[in-house]
């Protein structure tokens, strides 16, 4: 085993979690900041005074320097390691990073007295707070592994520590549709996809359809595999964002297979976000009347929904994936470690459907996520792949069960996408998130449920206080006409016969599909205009 170093803000519990998984581990432990006072012969708090924190931070790269030179060790970092481009760079080359996340009142309330901490020299409880969200994004972009420490004891801090870092096993989920198919669920999944990869592909031809942006962070990575399992990688990569999947960019995409040679023993590998897979799971179900394709999901949005069921779209002038297929994949790769180059705009997609989700799901799945919320919006790595997991599971039965939308059980899906589909027309595509739009539909079908479904009145007030915990912002519903966002939602593919129908719930895990009134509607829509978003 390399190194394993622990990074978080003060009081977040490095030492103290960093000696238990030492021990655990059988490793010796390393108190970073502990080895720069042996070798300055003097405090912290008095390096600082001497030699400012400008003098701190040098000796604290020595140190990091010097530590990862010796025998693999459990090493807890000071809370400002990250700060540094030559530190983070070190941290990850050399083993594996992970965050202990804590708040700032939380972590103040740990450290008590702040006298020996200079950096919260004056009024720490306003200090600590703004340290905090300067480092966040680099704590979380550094990290392999993030474990949220709210509520928890070091020991129970320690022990999810240790069984991340130990890899838990792979969830294989059957979905009973088209031929089935597996999808392979956890961290390091992605070592599966040469393999599966290479029996969609007897011909070895091999179409990797990605956008940019994931084409910098992962495209060599998954080539490289890819081409030592002695397949030929044909890479295509697409702009970034809604607008790529368009009719235009189908056409171009199937040119290209076209172009590449790509014929009926070829397959493509669609790797991204939802937008990827739409499009690319679209060209594959229409060139030569449909090459194989597998999944491997990038966001939290595609690995919890999109990738799996075999809905592939494109977005027309007239409404948002008006034009697809059913095309089911050959496989789904859902890897969690994709997850950690997430933005945050990202996670609020994802986020959005996890509530869905778990709306839909009821029991045991939304009473976690309703109680454990916090664990999520800290991205803690062991809620994140449970609540994918639970995903995935829900999202197989339901496809299994109604493949092709003939029974009326997959309609449930589209919880919170009527009045979602309807915000991201009208506000033009890309310029309100999808995890945003649909958000702001949920809230407003659960305020429709509670009026016409006999939901609890506190079920609204309840999605609401969980949707803003994850940090999801509001879509700006004073900018849009409620007479424009009714005639959307009679373009949406649920509609019957002029009526707009919505996915309502009774209470968490029952639902049923009824029709709306547009008086009914167009009332609600005015109240939330008026309030400025969806009222809850």
């Amino acid at each position: 085993m390399s190194h394993v170093f622990l990074t978080g803000f003060m009081g977040s519990g490095k030492s103290t979690v960093g000696r238990i998984v030492a021990e655990r581990l059988g490793l010796p432990f390393v108190d970073l900041d502990a080895e720069i006072e042996r070798v300055a012969g003097a405090s912290v708090a008095d390096i600082f005074r001497t030699e400012g924190e400008e003098g701190f931070r040098a000796a604290e790269r020595r140190a990091l320097s010097d530590a990862v030179r010796r025998d693999d060790a459990v090493i807890a970092c000071g809370g400002g390691v990250v700060l540094s481009d030559e530190n983070r760079r070190l941290l990850k080359e050399h083993g594996r990073v992970v965050y202990l996340a804590v708040s700032a009142e939380e972590a103040l309330a740990r450290i008590g007295d702040a006298a020996d901490r200079p950096l919260l020299a004056g009024d720490a409880r306003a200090i600590a707070p703004r340290i905090l969200d300067a480092r966040l994004a680099l704590y979380r972009a550094t990290a392999d592994i993030t474990v949220d420490t709210t509520g928890r004891t070091p020991q129970e801090v320690a022990d999810e520590v240790v069984k991340l870092l130990q890899g838990p096993g792979l969830l294989v989920v059957e979905v009973s549709a088209g031929s089935g198919y597996q999808a392979i669920v956890g961290r390091g999944a992605v070592r599966q996809l040469p393999e599966a990869v290479a029996e969609a592909a007897p011909g070895g031809a091999v179409a990797l359809v990605t956008d940019e942006a994931v084409r910098a962070l992962h495209g060599d990575r998954v080539e490289s595999a890819l081409a030592n399992a002695g397949l030929s990688v044909s890479t295509f990569a697409v702009p970034v964002g809604e607008r790529s999947k368009s009719w235009e960019s189908a056409g171009v995409l199937l040119e290209r297979f076209a172009e590449a040679r790509l014929d009926r023993t070829s397959a493509v590998v669609a790797l991204g976000g939802g937008v990827v897979g739409d499009l690319a799971g679209f060209a594959a179900s229409v060139y030569m009347r449909g090459i194989p394709i597998v999944h491997v999901p990038t966001t939290l949005l595609a690995q919890v929904d999109s990738s799996i069921g075999g809905k592939t779209a494109v977005d027309l002038v007239a409404g948002k994936n008006l034009a697809g297929t059913f095309w089911q994949p050959y496989a789904v790769i859902a890897d969690q470690d994709f997850l950690h180059t997430l933005p945050d705009s990202e996670w609020a997609n994802g986020w959005a459907e996890v509530v869905k989700t778990a709306l839909l799901a009821g029991g045991e799945f939304w009473d976690v996520v309703e109680r454990g919320v916090a664990h999520l919006a800290a991205r803690d790595d062991d809620a994140v792949s449970s609540a994918v997991e639970c995903c995935v599971r829900f999202k197989a039965d339901v496809v299994s069960r109604d493949e092709r939308e003939s029974s009326g059980v997959r309609e449930c899906l589209n919880l919170g996408h009527t009045l979602g589909h309807a915000i991201e027309r009208e506000a033009g595509y890309g310029v309100v998130p999808h995890g945003v739009a649909v958000a702001e539909g949920l809230r407003f079908a659960v305020r429709l449920s509670v009026a016409l479904a006999g939901a609890s009145p506190d079920l609204a007030s309840r999605v609401g206080a969980v949707l803003d915990a994850l940090g999801i912002e509001r879509a700006p519903m004073a900018d849009l006409k409620p007479e424009a966002l009714v005639a959307a939602m009679r373009s949406d593919k649920k509609a019957s016969g002029g009526a707009i129908r919505f996915v309502l719930l009774k209470a968490p895990g029952e639902w049923k599909v009824e029709p709306v009134p547009d008086s009914v509607l167009l009332k609600m829509l005015q109240e939330a205009s008026d309030e400025g978003g969806a009222s809850t």
